[in-house]
């Protein structure tokens, strides 16, 4: 038996966030440190909708991160040592683009991050921790604040087309493989 539709049943669509952006968009975000003494890193975040790809590159570094949600692969490139890893993309399925997140979510203020109106959402994150993630109407992660600490947070957001070839795994590369405990 299949369970009843949502939405037939009346629920409220905007009882949850979109999760996954609705368009393509390439984010620069500030990434607070574990230790409250070490300062925050940078880190740009890029996300194809059409084809489910992101790309997460750490500022100042020689290696960054594809993942192909509909391969459900997560490459490592190491251009400093002309090497990539790849590997099962971790967590369950992506919420594909035009579905709401599912889970426990509570609707919040709206805020203003980087420019970009959000609204917070309380929710638990993967550890269970209590934690607030501002997203934008359109499914943008502009802020996460776990305990009262602002964890991740945009400091700049480009709603604009993303190529293909931003996407690429360089060729040339030697596969290395992904180290196990």
């Amino acid at each position: 038996m299949n369970a009843p539709d949502a939405n037939a049943l009346g629920a409220d669509a905007s009882a949850a966030p979109f999760v996954t952006p609705q368009c393509d968009v390439d984010v620069t975000y500030s990434v607070a440190a574990p230790d409250p003494a070490v300062p925050a890193i940078r880190q740009r975040m890029r996300w194809s909708s059409a084809t489910l790809r992101q790309r997460v590159d750490p500022a100042g570094s020689a290696t960054y991160m594809l993942t192909d949600y509909r391969a459900r692969t997560l490459t490592v490139i190491d251009l400093a040592r002309n090497v990539r890893t790849t590997i099962p993309a971790p967590g369950s399925a992506v919420t594909r683009p035009g579905q709401r997140a599912p889970g426990n979510w509570i609707h919040g203020a709206t805020m203003l991050v980087a420019g970009q109106p959000c609204t917070a959402w309380q929710t638990a994150d993967t550890d269970g921790q209590a934690s607030e993630v501002c997203y934008s109407d359109d499914g943008v992660m502009l802020q996460a604040t776990r305990n009262g600490h602002v964890m991740v947070r945009a400091e700049t957001v480009r709603r604009t087309a993303q190529p293909d070839a931003v996407f690429a795994i360089p060729a040339g590369l030697k596969d290395l493989p992904a180290a196990h405990p």
